[in-house]
Order: structure tokens, then C-alpha cells, then sequence
């Protein structure tokens, strides 16, 4: 009977070392994604204050600001080439 005990004594250490050792593991697990996450909300961070800091001096454009006139400057230039073109063929 005491053998029996002593057994289930170290087969119980056993599993409770391997608890152990997968609860370190989720753990560190846990660590790296809050370590990578905060990097990523770093990173975006810097980018939206580069945004914002290139929107304010007017570097650049939202994307809504360029497109809500309805021109499209490249075709503008063709537009204004067309016109010259047709006013040399009326000559």
C-alpha cells in the first residue's frame, strides 16, 4: 500500500512540475503578445502623429479633402491641351 502511495506521490509531482512548466509558458506567451502589441501601438502612434503633423502644415491632403472638388487635375491638363489642339485645327 505504501508503494501505491509513494507512486501516486511522484506520478501527482510529476504532473504538477508539467502544470507548472505549461502555465510559464502561457504566461511568457501572454507577455510577448502585450510586448508586440505595444510596439505596434507605438508604431501606429508615430504614424498618426506624422499624419497629423503633415495635414496641419499642409504638406499633403486627406484623402477626402483632394478628391471632394470633383477635378481631376491630370485630366485638367488634358482638357487644356485638347482645347489648344482644337483651336490650332480651326485656324
Amino acid at each position: 500500500m505504501e508503494s501505491k502511495i509513494a507512486y501516486l506521490n511522484a506520478e501527482l509531482a510529476v504532473v504538477a512540475e508539467r502544470e507548472k512548466k505549461r502555465e510559464e509558458e502561457r504566461r511568457k506567451r501572454e507577455e510577448e503578445i502585450a510586448a508586440a502589441k505595444e510596439v505596434e501601438n507605438k508604431r501606429y502612434a508615430a504614424l498618426q502623429a506624422q499624419l497629423t503633423f503633415l495635414f496641419e502644415s499642409e504638406s499633403i491632403l486627406s484623402p477626402c479633402l483632394a478628391n471632394s472638388d470633383g477635378s481631376d487635375q491630370e485630366g485638367d491638363e488634358n482638357d487644356k491641351s485638347d482645347k489648344e489642339s482644337d483651336q490650332g485645327d480651326e485656324e
